[in-house]
């Protein structure tokens, strides 16, 4: 057989999927009332930018 082991890209999508839902977990818990609020800003922002358009329409 080429492989003896299995290369880590040949993951099954459980386990990447358990892997991100682990480091979300561990940044949400790290982050301050300060970050939480420069979340918010970015998603609010990002939200008026998307519901604005491109104007190539008009």
């Amino acid at each position: 057989m080429f492989f003896s082991f299995h290369p880590p890209f040949l993951a099954s999508a459980g386990d990447l999927i358990r892997d991100v839902g682990n480091e979300l977990i561990t940044y949400s818990n790290q982050m301050t009332t300060t970050h939480w609020g420069i979340v918010a800003g970015c998603a609010v922002a990002f939200g008026f930018l998307c519901l604005k358009g491109s104007g190539v329409n008009r």
